[in-house]
């Protein structure tokens, strides 16, 4: 999927990587969740283009919604026994990391 210019298939697999990179030794297990949390972000990115289009949302709606999915994400993370605390918060701000430019490329706004 393409926004503006931006691929989120590659803002995936990036967002993988950098994952995987600051996981531990569960990161076997943790793989499928990242990978689906980090096509839930590319969905999240094409709502978001939507409404910035149609002017349901301004930058602050877009910036707290964005804010409610990595809360989201970070207690789905959680909510798997094998996941501390901290993995669950460097597994998130990596994704974050890498979706931030993207997202706010994509749509013109400062979300993350």
């Amino acid at each position: 999927m393409k926004i503006n210019g931006v691929d989120f298939d590659i803002v995936i697999k990036d967002a993988i990587k950098a994952a995987k990179a600051v996981a531990d030794t569960t990161w076997p297990t943790l793989q499928d969740y990242v990978e689906n949390i980090g096509r839930g972000i590319a969905n999240d990115a094409l709502f978001l283009k939507k409404k910035h289009d149609s002017g349901e949302f301004d930058e602050a709606d877009a910036r707290m919604f964005m804010e409610d999915q990595k809360i989201v994400a970070r207690m789905r993370l959680r909510s798997l026994a094998i996941v501390t605390m901290q993995i669950a918060e460097d597994i998130i701000n990596a994704i974050a990391g890498v979706f931030k430019s993207a997202i706010n490329t994509a749509i013109g706004w400062e979300v993350f």
